[in-house]
């Protein structure tokens, strides 16, 4: 069995259930395997014509996770049979020559995080319910786990549909308000469940994001709730090591498709293109070229807010005097990447290097890499970033040329890509991840298509179905996921708002916690 440690170097070990419960370790790093386990090129020519399911319990098998087989296996086939709208789950879609779209969104939210967070739930109750047994069986109460979430938009939604009316689970989801879309929003606020809070925060994502982790590191209210509730606070973002599993089968998947279309042969390189905010997708694809995948380059796309970028060329981590900007592709407004501790831990394997780099973070505002660590990330990413306008005018170029709709997160990365293939002039197939469904961010496509700029604000009269209703009328083909159009009618049922402020969102997760004593009472 594989073990986990942190990335700041605690001393002690735990297995794949006990990292997705706990979510992030007590001493403020993030999990990571002790060891990556690689698959052969032999190993990866038996999947080229196996289903999605049989690929996942594959490379799900090679972190030798503490689950039986069996278990395994149901859940996967359960997860991946019932909940997606295409059959392929992650199906891959020619753009044109060399040029592939990874649709990443056919899940029930119409976004990628669908894929990880229909899977990770599941296993999540499997080793709560192992947790309690064994404490009952010591005379013990019961725990309760609080999922506390932070969100630049679709984690939410996903995050509150895999987690709804779990017995023993509440989940609170906390959002930048005003900065999310208005489609993003409403698939927040009008969830159904009997477990579940949804609260809008003043700021920016990287306010709620850094309150979210200041509660987690807070050791004296974490003891309270244990005290008082027997509730144990964990994370469904990526920095819960059980979201980035399932993200690095697609990538194999991938790879897989373009065999099987004899598009390649075993052995040969792509190259895979992420629009990226906080790190979590390009790490699953960087783990996934760790474990043998061959990927030549790996393609890091960002917006106005082009931290990463900066960061990938230069090695320098620096947020002083940066303003996020609110962009066309909200989930990518990230300035502080949370996965990026997991990423120069994988390449240095020096916790005590890591732990001073994070403090200097915390402290500073910034940290520099090695020039060793600064050498390998030159080499092993390419990394650029698209102004809104351009986003916008790769939505339509796209469309003109090839028919295709895309979004605008989807856009930064084409745009990226283009700049790459004109920088370096080779033809070595690309793999672009296409992370969410247009019609979540229909006025900014609408805007694209309509040849308007990002800034012009003439559309804001008009609502998103109203824009949808245009959009049916601008292109007649384009279809729109049903959950999507059932957004209309469905019921605001969450209004809570909240101020940056760490004291009260612990105020909130108090509140929460006694409505669920009460229920379980």
């Amino acid at each position: 069995m594989i073990l986990y440690k942190s990335t700041r170097g605690e001393d002690k070990l735990y297995s794949f259930s006990a990292v997705i419960l706990k979510g992030i370790a007590e001493d403020g790093g993030l999990f990571v395997p002790k060891k990556i386990r690689q698959f052969s090129l032999d190993q990866l020519k038996l999947l080229v014509n196996k289903s999605y399911q049989e690929r996942a319990l594959f490379i799900l098998d090679l972190f030798q996770t503490d689950f039986p087989r069996s278990l395994l296996k149901k859940i996967i086939y359960e997860v991946y049979s019932n909940n997606f709208s295409h059959p392929k789950i992650a199906p891959l879609k020619k753009l044109r020559n060399n040029l592939y779209i990874l649709e990443l969104w056919h899940g029930p939210t119409s976004a990628f995080k669908d894929i990880a967070l229909q899977l990770m739930p599941k296993f999540f109750c499997e080793a709560l319910q192992w947790e309690n047994q064994i404490r009952i069986k010591k005379g013990k109460l019961p725990l309760q786990y609080l999922i506390l979430v932070a969100t630049s938009g679709d984690t939410g939604k996903a995050a509150l549909e895999g987690y709804k009316n779990l017995e023993g689970i509440s989940i609170i989801v906390v959002y930048p308000d005003k900065g999310v879309s208005g489609l993003q929003e409403l698939h927040m606020t009008t969830q159904v469940g009997k477990n579940l809070a949804v609260y809008g925060m003043e700021g920016n994502f990287d306010d709620v994001q850094g309150i979210i982790k200041e509660i987690f590191n807070d050791q004296k209210f974490n003891k309270m709730l244990l005290e008082k509730g027997n509730i144990i606070l964990s994370s469904a973002n990526s920095i819960n090591w059980g979201r980035l599993v399932p993200q690095i089968v697609y990538h194999v998947s991938s790879y897989l498709d373009l065999v099987s279309r004899e598009v390649i042969n075993i052995g040969e390189e792509i190259d895979i293109a992420v629009p990226t905010g906080n790190f979590g997708n390009i790490l699953a694809a960087f783990y996934a070229q760790k474990m043998g995948l061959p990927v030549r380059k790996l393609i890091c796309a960002s917006n106005q807010n082009n931290m990463l970028s900066e960061f990938l060329q230069t090695g320098i981590y620096d947020v002083n005097k940066r303003i996020l900007t609110k962009t066309p592709s909200p989930s990518m407004d990230i300035i502080i990447a949370a996965n990026i501790e997991r990423l120069v831990y994988e390449i240095t394997r020096d916790s005590e290097k890591v732990s001073q780099w994070m403090r200097q973070l915390k402290d500073k505002n910034k940290f520099t890499v090695d020039e060793k660590t600064k050498l390998f990330l030159q080499k092993t990413f390419y990394a650029d970033w698209v102004s809104n306008d351009k986003c916008l005018t790769m939505i339509k170029k796209t469309y003109k040329e090839t028919g295709c709709l895309i979004d605008p997160h989807t856009a930064v990365a084409q745009a990226v890509v283009n700049r790459y293939r004109q920088k370096k002039q080779e033809n070595t197939p690309i793999v672009i991840c296409s992370t969410a469904h247009w019609a979540k961010f229909a006025k900014d496509v609408y805007k694209a298509l309509a040849g308007l700029n990002y800034n012009d604000f003439r559309l804001n009269r008009f609502d998103e179905f109203e824009i949808l209703s245009k959009m049916s009328n601008l292109v007649p083909k384009a279809s729109i996921p049903q959950s999507i159009l059932e957004l209309k009618n469905r019921k605001v049922r969450h209004f809570g708002k909240c101020r940056a402020d760490k004291k009260e969102v612990e105020k909130i997760i108090s509140s929460v916690m006694k409505r669920e004593a009460c229920r379980f009472s």
